[in-house]
């Protein structure tokens, strides 16, 4: 029997630093969606978190028919969150996997396919809030995946961060990443708004007012408290896995494979939540390994031995 692999954040450095992978990780969402929204994985969950305790130790089950299975561990991020990946039918394990790197590219890849399936038609400019871990892979994803944008505006509070950020993504990416002085800057005409800022339990003040937003946009966000509450009136809301969220919301996937019209009209605003995402880091880690697997990255181990 083959031995596992032990894939470090160095072996898959290369899939978050090089943007000609992120048309595959977009395909590892989408897929991932769409097997979701067809009752084709399984999946379950374990939390155990102390009261007050930001992060505690997350636990995702994952498992399909003619899908390898999977189970991604969140602890105190960064220096603990692991993939292990197994065999979808004799349960052999075949990886021990770094998942910071790739989970990046997961939240980022989400992002992207949700902008190809929710922005309005012909969306052209992005207003981003952060310039941190997060930041990055969006930029790439949203580039990969709506061809017809054209500016990028990045606020985060750090003028020097955000315009050191704005200089790599327009060299990375061949297209203007520009650092404004104020989140209302990044905003205001955009046609897709990016709050891609930390606070996903944590209670924060929002990150917008919500006239900064113009009509028919989209509003990507990783936590319901990163918008105000009046942005939702008249808004549509669209999410990763609606039984996560707590206020009534359509599965991206239904708009994916049913055909669900995200907007009653073209100046309807769109809300997607990015929040749950158990379902694509199945498809992540398994693209993930598999091209390790082809470059020869890792070292095998054999806890057996």
């Amino acid at each position: 029997m083959p031995r596992a692999l032990l894939l470090t954040a160095s072996d898959l450095r290369p899939l978050r630093d090089e943007p000609a992978h992120m048309q595959d990780a977009l395909q590892a969402v989408e897929g991932a969606l769409v097997a979701h929204q067809r009752g084709e994985v399984r999946q379950g969950r374990l939390v155990d978190r102390r009261p007050g305790e930001f992060e505690g130790i997350r636990l995702s089950l994952l498992a399909g028919d003619g899908l390898l299975s999977g189970m991604r561990v969140f602890g105190n991020p960064p220096h603990t969150r692991a993939f292990l990946l197994f065999d979808g039918e004799t349960r052999a394990l075949l990886a021990l996997m770094d998942y910071g790197v790739l989970n990046s590219l997961r939240v980022g890849a989400t992002a992207g396919v949700a902008a190809r399936h929710l922005a309005p038609s012909r969306a052209h400019s992005v207003g981003l809030l952060g310039s941190g871990w997060q930041a990055a892979p969006q930029v790439g994803a949203l580039l990969a995946a709506v061809p017809s944008i054209q500016e990028i505006r990045v606020f985060s509070p750090t003028r020097e961060h955000r315009e050191a950020f704005a200089r790599e993504m327009t060299l990375r990416h061949d297209r203007p990443v520009v650092g404004v002085a104020s989140a209302e800057e990044a905003i205001r005409g955009a046609d897709i708004v990016d709050l891609c800022a930390p606070g996903h339990f944590d209670e924060r003040t929002p990150l917008l007012e919500a006239d900064w937003v113009a009509p028919g946009a989209l509003v990507v966000s990783m936590a319901h408290n990163q918008y105000p509450p009046e942005l939702t009136a008249g808004a549509r809301l669209v999410a990763d896995i609606p039984e996560f969220s707590s206020q009534a919301s359509v599965p991206l996937g239904a708009v994916i494979v049913d055909g669900v019209r995200p907007r009653g009209s073209d100046h309807e605003r769109v809300i997607y939540r990015l929040e749950g995402g158990t379902v694509q880091d199945l498809f992540v880690a398994t693209w993930g390994f598999n091209w390790a697997r082809a470059n020869g990255r890792g070292q095998p181990f054999d806890l057996s031995a």
